[in-house]
């Protein structure tokens, strides 16, 4: 039967050595502190997450054994239900009996007994454990010395050693083949593979959840067929029908403070209290807590107040708008839906709640795509926002902020640039000029004029607003970023190509820190930095970029993401710029199809980029013709 962990009751450590100071012949595999990180986060993410955060220890970069064993013997101890190790780094074998070795940060290659962690304290700590399900999962291989572009290796079958009785081992590779990575990659090829399997499930089954067993036959088919070596399992009785992850992809901000919520907890004003604290950490910035939190007392309410009652109706549409802000477009808009539904028929087509909760299902239905049909969404539903609520409402004049940017997303800037521009005075006027919908007006005006072709405008809006956002909100607020970020594109786009990349080097490193390399405006502008690079005369650099950005941004943002696209796409421009014209028209080929595929044939980005690899094709296929004829190809060849 399948079943998730019981968090309570199990533990999880992650190890990862990514830095070897004491070994030349060992080098550095920098992915490893992101397989850790990610791994850490699929493993306790959702509503609860499969494993607690509590109870999941990250090892990054042990120097000696103690800091290794340690963590491991007391997490095996306390585990009831499932105890899992993951480690990813060097592997080594001792010379004299040809034991296992796991390498860490100081560890030499020639003497692993005396400086590597010895694989029989993995066994130890498994063998100590009351735990029910025990499951090891190790990407490395085994070998003296690294072997260059891999994890190590070794000629000798090793898998047996791996065996320890009641234990899952899942491997990267036979002990006989190198564990692969690659410069510039987000994760280790094994462990990329494994996060995307228990992050996105398996594409050509229905189940969402995924089970080990299932885990390891999509790696044993997938991985081969990427030219990568086969993984390796023993113990498989143990945990085959056990689930790592929830099929709930939702990032975790840290924990939640209920100490300010007052009340009976299960009554009607400690429930409210919770719903409103819920929608208060959200608009701090806690998306992935607020949406938590709400989807935890929405049924609360349903079963205390009743389904019908106004608090549950408005508790239902805060997780709708949460769910959304947090990522999930398709849930926020059925969530939506189905709110909006039941708030016509209570409260009345009229009532505040209800418009409130038209106008965010016009919203997500804009961000799932359908841009024309969000149009005409907010058209119908603003006019009973001025009806109603009146001209200078609130929520009135973010209606208005709507309207414009489905217009401007349907294609025509100039009538969103028109809208934002009547939207800022009257947002300054009502909510002050430095409420944050004011700056939001003005940031939005800058973005559609430039986007209507008035760039040098655009530079000269956002020169004001800078410095406004900055010295009222601070100059670490999202919005005082995003507008350097903004204003950094529309100078590149204005013709000052090095001021671009001056502001760009800048915000990157603030916009790293405050909201995180993950976010999607911080991916943004690190591509928006290797373009200007480019753009600068540095196409070598732009390359190094590219190459860092697309590994990440397909990780977060997804594979079909239009900004993993675009920065696919333009990868293979600035190879080419750089000389490598044979392997940018793979790169071109490799990525039109799914540009015509996810934006349509007619796209900007897929019609520039049609002609981009023409270019390049004409010009290879005159300089490389006669590679081309004499049957050694233009794979990798250069004008």
């Amino acid at each position: 039967m399948m079943r998730p962990p019981d968090p309570a009751r199990s533990r999880a450590v992650l190890v990862g050595t990514a830095e070897y100071t004491e070994d030349a012949l060992l080098p550095d595999v920098p992915a490893v502190r992101t397989n850790v990180r990610d791994f850490q986060r699929l493993l306790t993410q959702g509503r609860p997450g499969a494993f607690s955060t509590e109870f999941t220890r990250t090892v990054l970069d042990p120097a000696t054994p103690r800091e290794l064993g340690l963590p491991l013997l007391e997490a095996a101890r306390q585990a009831e239900d499932v105890f899992l190790v993951y480690y990813a780094g060097h592997g080594l074998i001792g010379h004299e009996r040809r034991e296992l070795y796991l390498g860490l940060s100081k560890t030499v290659g020639e003497a692993p007994s005396f400086t590597a962690f010895p694989f029989q304290g993995v066994r130890e700590a498994f063998l100590a454990t009351p735990a029910r399900n025990r499951i090891l999962i190790l990407d490395c291989c085994f070998s003296g010395r690294a072997i260059a572009g891999g994890l190590s290796g070794t000629y000798e079958p090793l898998i047996d050693q791996m065996e320890i009785t009641g234990t899952y081992t899942l491997t990267s590779a036979a002990a006989n083949e190198p564990a692969r990575f690659q410069d510039g990659e987000r994760h280790t090829a094994f462990t990329g593979e494994l996060l995307l399997t228990l992050r996105d499930g398996i594409p050509t089954t229905s189940a969402a959840e995924v089970t080990l067993g299932a885990l390891f036959r999509h790696l044993k088919r997938v991985l081969p067929a990427k030219g990568l070596p086969e993984p390796q399992q023993c113990g498989t009785d143990t945990a085959e029908f056990l689930i790592l992850t929830r099929p709930r992809p939702r990032a975790r901000r840290g924990p939640v403070t209920e100490t300010d919520v007052g009340g009976p907890p299960g009554g009607r004003e400690g429930l409210l209290a919770r719903r409103d604290l819920g929608r208060r950490l959200g608009e701090e910035g806690q998306t992935g807590e607020a949406m938590r939190l709400l989807n935890e007392v929405v049924p609360d309410l349903t079963r205390t107040l009743g389904p019908d009652d106004p608090a549950t109706l408005v508790g239902r549409i805060n997780l709708a708008y949460w769910t959304g802000r947090e990522g999930d477009t398709d849930e926020a808009l059925r969530l939506s839906s189905a709110a909006v539904s039941d708030m016509t028929r209570v409260l009345g087509p009229d009532h505040r709640a209800t418009l409130v909760g038209q106008s965010q299902l016009a919203h997500w239905t804009g961000e799932s795509g359908r841009h024309h049909e969000a149009l005409s969404l907010t058209t119908s539903v603003l006019t009973d926002l001025v009806r109603v609520l009146g001209p200078d409402d609130r929520e009135t004049l973010i209606g208005r902020a709507r309207l414009a940017r489905w217009a401007g997303e349907a294609r025509d800037p100039a009538a969103a640039a028109r809208l934002t521009g009547e939207l800022v005075p009257d947002l300054s006027r009502v909510l002050g000029a430095e409420d944050r919908e004011t700056f939001t007006g003005r940031m939005n005006l800058a973005q559609w004029t430039g986007r209507a072709g008035g760039s040098k405008r655009a530079v000269r809006l956002l020169t004001d607003l800078v410095p406004d956002v900055s010295w009222a909100l601070g100059a670490d607020d999202r919005h005082a970023l995003l507008g350097r970020s903004r204003l950094a594109h529309w100078s590149g786009a204005a013709g000052r190509r090095r001021r671009a990349r001056g502001l760009f080097a800048a915000a990157v490193p603030d916009l790293e820190r405050v909201l995180g390399p993950d976010d999607r405006e911080t991916l943004l502008a690190r591509g928006q930095l290797a373009h200007w690079t480019g753009e600068t005369g540095h196409a070598a650099e732009a390359v190094r970029i590219f190459s860092l950005l697309v590994s990440d941004i397909a990780w977060v943002l997804g594979s079909d993401d239009r900004a993993t696209l675009v920065s696919r796409a333009r990868l293979a421009h600035w190879t080419a710029i750089q000389g490598e014209v044979g392997d940018a028209i793979h790169q071109f080929h490799a990525v039109l199809p799914d540009l015509h595929r996810v934006l349509g044939p007619d796209a900007p980005e897929t019609v520039e980029n049609r002609v981009l690899l023409a270019f390049w094709r004409k010009k290879a296929d005159r300089r490389l013709m006669g590679q081309i004829l004499y049957g050694t190809g233009p794979r990798g060849g250069s004008p």
